[in-house]
């Protein structure tokens, strides 16, 4: 598959990328670098250098790189720094992501991996936690992925079954 990993420069986005090369997939690394480094992805990735915000960058890059599937890392993710700048995570996390998903959806990729956080389910009263337990964000961080979780599930068009279930 040719695949794109959003993100890709960072510690989990490089670590997937790896794998996935291992796995015979052809990979495009889309990131800002500004927390993730050319470094941390082989030299043979093709990296292009974008934000998550740009609908028609990662249209483009969707078309003529003819990706199949897109696994989405490229977040925001102190959940300490959240507090005092909610608007960089909401920005980022939430409005970056629905950007993303009208690339995809203008591209006519269907695949997506989002990649969640724990945090999504604030401070839980049963542990291990399960995938059902409830919302409930203690940070903005925590709250941007919520309203990701909740676009992807049913409150728009997604839920017409033109993307795959993010696993929740």
């Amino acid at each position: 598959m040719n695949v794109l990993v959003t993100g890709g420069a960072g510690y989990i986005g490089s670590v997937t990328v790896a794998e996935l090369l291992g796995a015979g997939h052809k990979v495009v690394v889309y990131d800002n670098l500004s927390k993730g480094h050319r470094e941390a992805i082989s030299r043979d990735v093709e990296l292009i250098i974008g934000d998550i915000a740009d609908t028609e960058k990662l249209q483009s890059t969707l078309q003529t790189r003819r990706i199949d599937a897109v696994l989405h890392f490229a977040a925001l993710i102190e959940a300490g720094e959240s507090m005092s700048v909610p608007e960089r995570y909401f920005r980022n996390n939430t409005f970056g992501t629905l950007a993303l998903l009208e690339a995809m959806l203008g591209a006519g990729v269907s695949r997506l991996v989002f990649s969640s956080t724990a945090a999504v389910y604030g401070m839980p009263e049963v542990v291990p936690i399960s995938e059902d337990s409830p919302f409930a964000p203690v940070s903005p961080y925590g709250e941007s992925k919520v309203m990701v979780e909740k676009i992807l599930h049913g409150s728009c068009v997604w839920s017409a079954g033109k993307y795959a279930d993010s696993g929740k």
